[in-house]
């Protein structure tokens, strides 16, 4: 019995230590989607206060919290020794929530969002929540080889057919949590929550922590009746009845899972709504982003302190480029805090520490510019642009306390949901202000640079980060999605080298040295001619050539056949260099030399071209007309036969009309001829006219004949000759047998050319020329004679295309 005690005692006191242990934890709701159930497990996990993360799951998990996150977050995790209990209760299913009140269209699953052309959303757009669709669309997809491209495509077509949205919570169509659309409906929602047949993914809600945790009893009942599912399969009322179709990521999935979701936020914006194409879109882009701008601008600093004659300038140019530097450290500290925390908007807050600092820099150093070095006094003080600059990094800092600056919208987040204030426009005034000063004070002193270049450059920078900066504040899409800090930073490098270039700020260091060195013959020229500086090959200019110099400096002076003279002004003097042409008289020898004897080359193959040319015309004409006469022998032939037997015969009437319907034939077959050497196709209508020419001869000769055409449009001159050989041999046979009358139709029938006659009499007699059969076959067609109770019908059939020849 005493043993009994002692157990329950040690058993009492085990809890106790361990309750203890646990006490003055917090339970963090690290995942989106996880507040209901870290609200429901609250009362059952003593010595847990629930808050906010303020860090990453993995640095709460390390302080000791107890963190509600997705299975997909906290496997991985654990594999990579950031938690070591994972304890999952709650299943959650990627669905459809089809709003009935807006549509009735009928939606089974994934395939059916393509078709119907609705605009479908996303409750909402976090990088974990966007890894949960992405990856339930891909397995939803293709099951055995899921890829995110085929989940990107999808979406994509998505977007340009009925619309997708990232936080669309206003859209027909919802892609969510199965427990998000239940809940909808508790407070009246009329969603159908449907699981896709293709497929779709369940993943677990639970605590990721790195001590062991006791739950009180009852935990399951209360979930039930917060509405959420339970990992092991029950369900409260309210969700689907078949989820046959989504599958759960095993142990072996999860390094798959994050391979294939990875960098989903990024892809999403730039293949599906073809945003931030030319900026950097997701966390590991604006990392890498800032930390290469960081390093290009020391390198820059580098270049610049070397150029930098005077050492004052130097230390303010030095200082504004840790300036840049600091901002973007500091953006990319802000980077890796939670965005709802206070510590993430102070660091924003700190972005004007920075920001407002670049145009009283600049305006210190234009102030110091004309004045001698070490110096002390200024000759205009600069206390008051760094009074107001302190009066505007404290007016920003304390934003929280008065919203001067920045105003927020009630219940929305501070990053994204806030206007400006008064106090914005007032610190921006005074930031202007300095920046317009500096711009003229440097004009102002650089305006003896003889380079307008060097005075436009520095205003065109500076206007577009005028330009880029109001975009931004106006939110105009391409401004407001791209990185405000980066932008800022380069374009202000960028201002700052046009300066630098254009000579506006002084950078004339170890001339001698250059001089010294220098591989051409330079000489710098004071305004009396008195040599300056010379390198060592320069030869001495006398007063005579410094005179003629100054007379025409544009122009350059020959001193002898090898020796030729420039010159530039600069300032209170000139620089002369001095070219030597002996090398370029010995190449401008030897070119002309080659170029005599490629002008004789060329006349030779001129020549030989042109008889070429005229040979080739000459056998191409002889080989035309060879193939014409070969083509129309026959016809001529035949047609003067029937001339010399026209005397003899008693009726010439009817003959007379056959030898000019062969005579139009012969006519129309060469103009047929000669349009398929050109590669012409001939219209429809034009073969009409053909058509009729014959219909018209025929019935002088005696044939009441008519011929139709429908719509046929251009056709290939092949298959037009054979229409009219075919109407040409018809109306002969009938001019023979006065087979009177004849109608003719000519159409286009899908893919087929179909001339029809119907003849007054029995063609079943009559045969059409070789020549004629054997082009249809070769064509592809065919000529058909048939009964028709009575009647009888002849019928050519051709296809529509063919080779362009006659």
């Amino acid at each position: 019995m005493k043993r009994r005690w002692w157990s329950l005692l040690l058993l009492c006191l085990l809890l106790t230590g361990c309750s203890a242990a646990a006490s003055g934890g917090y339970l963090i709701s690290a995942a989106e989607g996880s507040g209901t159930y870290s609200e429901a497990l609250e009362p059952f996990l003593s010595g847990y206060t629930l808050r906010d993360g303020e860090d990453t799951l993995y640095a709460e998990v390390s302080r000791g919290s107890a963190v509600a996150c997705f299975d997909v977050q906290a496997i991985p995790a654990m594999t990579r020794g950031v938690g070591r209990y994972w304890y999952p209760h709650v299943s959650a299913t990627v669905v459809l929530a089809v709003d009935r009140t807006r549509t009735d269209a009928a939606i089974t699953g994934w395939s059916s969002l393509r078709e119907s052309g609705i605009p479908v959303g996303m409750s909402s757009f976090s990088v974990v929540r966007n890894m949960l669709a992405m990856g339930a669309l891909s397995y939803g997809l293709d099951g055995k080889e899921p890829t995110k491209q085929d989940a990107l495509e999808f979406l994509e077509q998505l977007y340009r057919n009925g619309g997708f949205e990232l936080d669309g919570a206003d859209t027909p169509i919802l892609i969510c949590l199965d427990y998000e659309a239940a809940a909808w409906n508790r407070t009246g929602g009329n969603y159908e929550v449907i699981v896709p047949v293709e497929g779709t993914l369940t993943y677990r809600v639970g605590l990721l922590s790195d001590t062991p945790l006791i739950l009180e009893p009852g935990l399951d009942e209360a979930l039930l009746s917060a509405g959420l599912p339970l990992a092991g399969g029950e369900r409260p009322p309210g969700f689907p009845d078949d989820y046959r179709p989504a599958r759960t990521l095993g142990e072996e999935d999860y390094d798959r899972f994050l391979a294939l979701t990875g960098d989903s936020s990024r892809d999403l914006r730039r293949q599906v709504f073809h945003t931030r194409l030319y900026t950097t879109a997701d966390m590991r882009e604006h990392i890498l982003s800032a930390l290469l701008i960081a390093a290009a601008i020391l390198l820059w600093k580098g270049t610049v302190s070397h150029r930098m004659i005077r050492h004052d300038v130097r230390r303010v140019v030095i200082a504004m480029s840790w300036l840049m530097v600091g901002w973007l450290l500091l953006r990319l500290f802000k980077y890796q805090l939670p965005q709802e925390g206070t510590l993430c908007r102070i660091c924003w807050y700190g972005y004007y520490l920075f920001q407002l600092a670049l145009p009283v820099a600049l305006l210190y150093l234009t102030e110091i510019l004309d004045r001698a070095e070490g110096e002390k006094r200024l000759v205009h003080p600069l206390w008051p642009p760094f009074a107001v600059y302190v009066f505007s990094v404290l007016l920003v800092m304390t934003n929280d306390l008065h919203q001067l600056v920045f105003c927020f919208t009630p219940g929305g987040s501070w990053a994204s949901d806030y206007r400006y204030g008064p106090g914005y426009w007032i610190v921006m005034a005074f930031a202007l202000l300095f920046l317009i000063s500096a711009l003229w004070n440097l004009l102002r002193k650089g305006h003896r640079s003889p380079s307008r270049r060097g005075r436009i450059l520095p205003l065109l920078f500076c206007a577009g980060l005028l330009v880029y900066l109001a975009a931004y504040i106006r939110r105009i899409p391409l401004a407001w999605e791209s990185d405000l800090t980066v932008n800022v930073c380069i374009l202000s490098v960028l201002f700052f080298e046009a300066v630098l270039h254009g000579g506006l700020i002084p950078v004339n260091i170890q001339y001698q040295r250059l001089f010294a060195s220098a591989p051409i013959n330079l000489t710098l020229l004071d305004e009396d001619g008195r040599t300056v500086l010379s390198s060592p090959g320069a030869r001495p200019i006398s007063r005579s050539v410094w005179q003629r110099l100054r007379a025409d400096i544009q122009q350059p002076l020959l001193r002898d056949r090898d020796t030729q003279f420039h010159a530039v002004p600069v300032r209170s003097g000139m620089a002369v260099w001095q070219e030597d042409l002996s090398q370029l008289n010995r190449l401008r020898k030897e070119i002309q030399d080659v170029q005599a004897r490629l002008e004789a080359a060329n006349a030779l193959l001129r020549e030989e071209g042109e008889v070429k040319k005229r040979l080739l015309t000459a056998e191409t004409n002889r080989a035309l007309f060879e193939q014409l006469d070969r083509d129309m022998e026959r016809r001529i032939t035949s047609l003067a036969r029937l001339i010399n037997t026209l005397p003899e015969v008693e009726d010439p009437r009817g003959l007379t009309a056959y030898i000019t319907l062969c005579l139009c034939h012969i006519k129309r077959r060469c103009n047929l001829f000669f349009l398929a050497r050109q590669g012409e196709p001939l219209p429809g209508d034009e073969l009409g006219m053909y058509l009729d020419e014959l219909a018209e001869l025929a019935r002088y000769g005696g044939v009441n004949t008519l011929i139709r055409c429908g719509k046929v449009g251009a056709l290939k001159l092949r298959g037009a000759a054979l229409c009219y050989d075919f109407a040409f041999e018809t109306i002969s046979w009938t001019l023979r047998e006065k087979a009177t009358p004849l109608m003719g139709y000519l159409n286009a029938e899908g893919a087929q050319l179909v001339f029809r006659f119907l003849p007054g009499g029995d063609p079943g007699q009559w045969r059409f020329s070789q020549e004629l059969v054997a082009a249809v076959t070769a064509l592809g067609g065919q000529i058909a004679c048939k009964d028709l109770d009575g009647a009888y019908g002849i019928c050519l059939t051709v296809p529509l295309g063919g080779e362009a020849c006659g």
